[in-house]
């Protein structure tokens, strides 16, 4: 049995002994083969036509690279979002997907919390005016309302969302929601207003994305959407995908003033050229390198969830496969 890990730099991460420990501990003659993906699509190929398995987060698995995978039985996404697999393809060449349902969700509730927080208080003004200009200043930035006064839009009210409301009120915070897919009587158990999309763009001085890439959110935060935030001026926080937002029409908000600021975990490239990136170097963005999900504890999850999804269907265990979502 041939278990491959492929995928970009950055998705392959080092050290992998916890994964092959899951794998080779009922099976010690499994062999395990990482592939750093570099868009060499031959070599790539080349190690997936004997893979039994095949674990991924970031590449694009589609009907081309299927034909290519005729031992291929199933692949296990190593996170949540699953937008790069191919459903219908996978399906079509009898291959399983499965994923991950959670792992991260404090981590990321957490780390868009402390965005909101770095936001709101100023603090990459005030460490480039101490770093780049050597200026010991509180005044040179403009004082903003406490934590408390703003109310913040959550875009995405599943498991991360959620926690990112408990986190928010514990500031003191008012919150809304925005998610057409909540069960009404969730959200009254939550004790939490849903509105119209439109409604939260009008009325929020924060909004998170916290919103699974689909069909329906891809390009969500458009140039209409950003326009009706420009009476409010929010801050706008995105932890999801860098896809659900047009990234021209965000420029585009910032250079008009039509929100105060932005943080982003993710851009619509997971492999930025920061060379020539717009959001490099502007003092009203914090950009960080989708990094959100990542601490010790949800990589050790991460990693036994994938492998261990691979074990249960080998097994025939597949009630106890995490998350099927083909």
């Amino acid at each position: 049995m041939k278990i491959l890990f492929a995928d970009y730099e950055t998705g392959l991460l080092a050290g992998r002994k916890h994964e092959e420990e899951v794998l080779k501990k009922n099976h010690p003659d499994w062999e395990t083969v990482f592939f750093e993906y570099d868009d060499n699509q031959t070599e790539f190929y080349r190690v997936l036509e004997d893979a039994d398995a095949l674990v991924t987060a970031f590449l694009k698995i589609d009907d081309e690279v299927l034909n290519h995978a005729k031992k291929l039985k199933i692949i296990s996404v190593d996170a949540t979002g699953y937008n790069a697999i191919d459903l219908d393809a996978a399906k079509k060449h009898g291959v399983r997907v499965c994923a991950v349902r959670d792992y991260c969700s404090d981590d990321v509730a957490e780390f868009a919390i402390s965005l909101a927080c770095a936001l709101v208080k100023n603090i990459k003004t005030y460490n480039c005016q101490i770093d780049e200009q050597k200026i010991w200043d509180y005044s040179k930035s403009s004082p903003q309302k406490r934590l408390s006064e703003h109310v913040l839009g959550i875009f995405g009210l599943g498991r991360i969302g959620q926690k990112t409301l408990r986190l928010a009120r514990g500031l003191g915070m008012k919150v809304v929601a925005y998610d057409p897919y909540l069960p009404k009587e969730i959200a009254k158990t939550l004790d939490v207003k849903l509105l119209s999309k439109e409604d939260a763009f009008k009325k929020c001085d924060l909004l998170i994305n916290h919103m699974r890439l689909t069909a329906e959110t891809k390009n969500f935060f458009s140039s209409s959407a950003f326009f009706m935030m420009k009476e409010k001026k929010p801050y706008f926080i995105n932890v999801a995908r860098g896809e659900s937002v047009d990234e021209k029409a965000l420029l585009e908000a910032l250079d008009k003033g039509f929100i105060k600021g932005c943080a982003l975990d993710v851009l619509q490239s997971e492999h930025p050229d920061l060379e020539s990136c717009p959001f490099v170097g502007r003092k009203n963005v914090l950009l960080s390198p989708h990094a959100a999900f990542y601490s010790q504890t949800s990589m050790v999850m991460l990693e036994e969830i994938a492998c261990q999804n691979i074990v249960s269907f080998f097994e025939k265990r597949l009630d106890d496969v995490d998350w099927f979502v083909d």
